[in-house]
């Protein structure tokens, strides 16, 4: 007897679990669109999937825990984020043609670079000044790069890092929706996002999914991010690792 009350309790947490689960995975599905209503296949949406051939898209996510916004995106298209509403699972996005189609082709590392500067990366390379400060470190999965800046007493960081699970080509949504206003770069390894943010402070994330290498920084320094958007602008491709 006792037996089967404690079966008949765990049934009942097991049955409330499966429940609590399927309450926070919803079926989000819509189409991609241009601005004239044509459909855009392989539409990119970030970490999901891709659209098909009639711009549609299909996924299960778990809303509430890990998906608060969506990205989506393809060369020469505009990139788009939008935030996620449980209660509105049917979506229609348009995306804008882009203006500027070029695209930075990141120079190959030369052997003489670098000379007097430490470098810093695996496959992105940064010419880092002596002066400035630097420390790495790794876990399980990834090698992660600080470097830091000291200017009229405070402290500002350029950070980045490498590895399967660190970064890609796009920063999270989240971050995109906090800007004032930001503009990108398509890049030959991904792409070069900055802006500001809507308390101020100025941003950008340099991002190459290819090689899984990234570098980003968020300050209040407009100083100090002109500072790193000197060293950003030096960055170079290693063919050697």
């Amino acid at each position: 007897m006792r037996l089967r009350f404690i079966f008949f309790l765990l049934s009942i947490t097991l049955l409330n679990a499966r429940n609590t689960c399927n309450a926070q995975v919803v079926e989000i599905q819509g189409f991609v669109r241009a601005a004239d209503g044509k459909p855009i296949n392989n539409v990119i949406i970030h970490r999901l999937g891709k659209t098909d051939e009639a711009g549609h898209f299909k996924m299960a996510a778990d809303v509430l825990r890990y998906c608060k916004t969506l990205i989506f995106d393809k060369k020469g298209f505009v990139p788009t984020v939008i935030s996620l509403d449980p209660k509105n699972t049917n979506l229609n996005i348009t995306l804008e043609q882009e203006k500027d189609i070029s695209v930075w082709d990141i120079p190959t590392c030369s052997s003489a670079r670098g000379n007097g500067k430490r470098l810093v990366g695996k496959y992105l390379i940064l010419s880092l000044p002596r002066e400035m400060k630097f420390k790495t470190g790794v876990d399980s999965d990834y090698r992660y790069y600080s470097m830091r800046l000291t200017q009229g007493g405070k402290t500002h960081f350029l950070n980045g890092g490498w590895g399967n699970l660190y970064g890609g080509t796009y920063p999270s949504g989240e971050v995109l929706l906090r800007m004032q206003h930001y503009t990108y770069r398509r890049t030959s390894l991904g792409i070069d996002w900055r802006g500001v943010t809507k308390d101020g402070k100025y941003c950008r994330y340099f991002g190459a999914s290819p090689v899984f290498e990234i570098y980003f920084y968020e300050t209040d320094s407009k100083e100090a991010a002109n500072v790193f958007d000197r060293i950003l602008e030096g960055i170079c491709f290693n063919l050697d690792k």
